[in-house]
């Protein structure tokens, strides 16, 4: 059994609680994110996880075993670092070994595992240079060649692609994923960018201020949002959040009360609707004023005026839409959001009125 389990799980440096009552659960054979801006405690929970640090409070279980007092070389898990944390002066080959001498692994099994990591990462033609004559995405995957070579059911990664550029980033990010699911192994991922949760995961924990924001598929997390955080920290562009007011035929956005976009009262509420799901359009749309557009190949971003506020528009090829211009927005009935401007928190949205997209 591989599963981890955290029950309100604290970790208190003086006065900071840098992890403050996290419960959480990652299950056997899985790809679990832990997502959030930095110091907001997800490298915390991976460091208490891997018995690098000691909680405050709260229990830790793997496999269904209390792990919590347990010594990080007894729990059974491998990690691979931001800084790949490779030997400069040993071969690739010896740095993917390095663990499994010290632990006195007979050399026909060393070197049996060697060989078959090495072709599962494509690193056979490497094996005898040195770190230094590397590239990025290589010496990344040493990195994970000498975590599974250990052979543990769980692996916990801490931003392990946040040094790559771009493309590299793609490609390892499909070569993470492929080896989690070929191998069965729970991952336990932390990262800052919300692409490489939504692409890899398949339970995201967004965190915050060292607690939990929101937890979900991937999918849960983008099209309902619990907070307002969280639809600000998911999607790119983020969700539009504008404040609206009060009108006489429904709430209206704040500056803007010639168009009701909501049925009921709009004082001390957000509306929330993610740029890809606002349209150019005709009557009755929401009048705007382009304030700029960014042409990116595929969708043109648009930033629009209306009254006090701003929304952005992803409309598909290219637009020319100069500064001033004057557009119209709709959006169809499903895809606003409502949440309490004071709290934040996500409301039910009984009835829109709907605009057309």
């Amino acid at each position: 059994m591989s599963e981890i389990v955290l029950e309100e799980v604290s970790k208190h440096y003086g006065a900071v609680r840098a992890v403050d009552g996290v419960s959480l659960r990652a299950a056997a054979g899985k790809f679990l994110v832990l997502l959030g801006p930095s110091a907001c405690g997800k490298s915390t929970v991976l460091r208490l996880i891997a018995g690098l640090e000691e909680p405050t409070q709260g229990r830790i279980f793997i496999g269904g075993h209390d792990v919590t007092r347990l010594e990080p070389d007894k729990r059974r898990v491998s990690m691979v670092f931001q800084s790949y944390a490779l030997f400069p002066h040993l071969s690739v080959a010896e740095n993917i070994v390095f663990g499994l001498k010290v632990r006195r692994t007979p050399r026909p099994e060393r070197e049996e595992r060697l060989a078959r990591v090495a072709t599962l990462v494509g690193l056979t033609e490497v094996l005898a240079r040195k770190p230094a004559q590397l590239s990025g995405g290589q010496r990344q995957r040493v990195a994970l060649a000498r975590a599974i070579a250990a052979e543990n059911k769980i692996c916990l990664m801490d931003e392990p692609l946040s040094n790559l550029d771009a493309q590299l980033r793609h490609g390892m990010r499909v070569e993470i994923r492929a080896l989690q699911q070929r191998l069965g192994m729970t991952v336990v991922y932390v990262t800052h960018d919300q692409v490489e949760a939504m692409s890899m995961a398949d339970r995201v924990i967004l965190m915050r201020q060292g607690r939990i924001e929101q937890e979900g598929a991937p999918e849960e997390l983008y099209a309902q949002p619990a907070t307002m955080f969280a639809a600000r920290f998911i999607g790119t562009p983020a969700m539009n959040l504008v404040a609206l007011a009060d009108g006489p035929r429904g709430a209206t956005i704040r500056g803007a009360p010639e168009t009701p976009v909501l049925a009921g009262p709009g004082a001390g509420r957000v509306l929330g609707v993610r740029p890809e799901h606002v349209a150019l359009t005709g009557e009755p749309g929401v009048p705007g004023s382009v304030a700029s557009a960014e042409y990116h190949g595929a969708d043109t971003i648009l930033e629009v005026r209306v009254g006090d506020e701003t929304l952005f528009v992803r409309a598909p090829g290219r637009r020319e839409l100069g500064p001033g211009a004057r557009v119209r927005l709709g959006w169809k009935p499903e895809a606003p959001h409502l949440f309490d401007a004071g709290s934040g928190v996500r409301l039910d949205l009984n009835q829109t009125l709907p605009q057309p997209a």
